[in-house]
């Protein structure tokens, strides 16, 4: 188990491991959410993760065939929702799981796709029994299914949670897609999910600019999610998780913007200790 209010980032696995967790290495990163290798191979990745002095905290489900161009490509092609796709990509999770198993981590967690706002919807009742049995699996290992939030306002999302009655049904909290997708002010999400959230992603974004059009994301404290203040919230209501950076680019900017965040959550949790 990480120690309380662990920094961590996300990270995409893939051909020479030692490399793709060296930046970790460097930076003093203590964990690591993982978007998996395709090899999946368990034994490879804890040695390159320990090599690192890398916990691993969560593997991350993503599927072929997303699309995140805007939000109805997001709404047709991301996830679990989508009915076409759904097959394989349960065949896909359940792989990820037992590859989480072996590695030791507890969490799996997903964007399932944009759970209908609608309770009447004719989708509804089955996408909440494919979580309940997603959830039934996991429950088996002692593992959690956490949901990536964004792609529904947070007063859906916790009908959903409830709906589905399931005690290992947890929230991956990310403050930024409330924005993102212009669905919700990111504090007012929090006070009405808290209870739920397992794990925090610290990333920060703007408002969308046009209708069915993504925000754009920014680097922490340069968006609209106010994390002096979610922040402070979130250690106030008794957060103890991992905080955990994702700053979707590449190159060399990613690390500047993730030392600089790690920073700067430091002296988050020094000034709430």
């Amino acid at each position: 188990m990480p120690a309380p209010l662990s920094i961590g980032t996300t990270l995409s696995l893939g051909g020479d491991l030692d490399a793709a967790f060296a930046p970790l290495r460097e930076l003093g990163i203590p964990t690591a959410q993982i978007f998996p290798p395709a090899s999946l191979d368990a034994e490879a990745t804890r040695e390159a993760a320990s090599k690192a002095g890398v916990e691993i905290t969560s593997i991350i489900a993503h599927f072929e065939g997303e699309d995140y161009a805007d939000i109805p490509t997001v709404e047709r092609t991301v996830g679990l929702v989508p009915e076409a796709t759904r097959p394989e990509r349960l065949a896909h999770l359940m792989e990820l799981a037992a590859f989480g198993r072996a590695l030791g981590v507890r969490q799996l967690q997903t964007h399932i796709g944009f759970v209908p706002e609608n309770a009447e919807d004719a989708r509804y009742g089955a996408i909440v029994q494919m979580t309940q049995d997603i959830c039934d699996d996991l429950a088996q290992d002692e593992a959690l299914f956490a949901l990536e939030t964004g792609q529904e306002t947070a007063a859906t999302l916790l009908r959903f949670l409830n709906d589905v009655k399931r005690s290992n049904l947890r929230l991956n909290f990310d403050p930024a897609n409330m924005i993102l997708y212009g669905h919700d002010e990111p504090l007012q999400a929090l006070e009405l999910l808290f209870a739920h959230i397992e794990s925090v992603h610290a990333k920060d974004g703007t408002w969308p600019q046009e209708t069915n059009q993504l925000g754009a994301e920014t680097p922490l404290g340069e968006g609209d999610v106010n994390w002096p203040q979610f922040g402070a919230r979130l250690l106030e209501l008794g957060y103890r998780g991992t905080l955990t950076i994702e700053r979707e680019i590449g190159g060399e900017q990613k690390w500047r913007d993730t030392a600089s965040a790690k920073a700067w959550l430091e002296e988050l949790v020094k000034s709430h200790k």
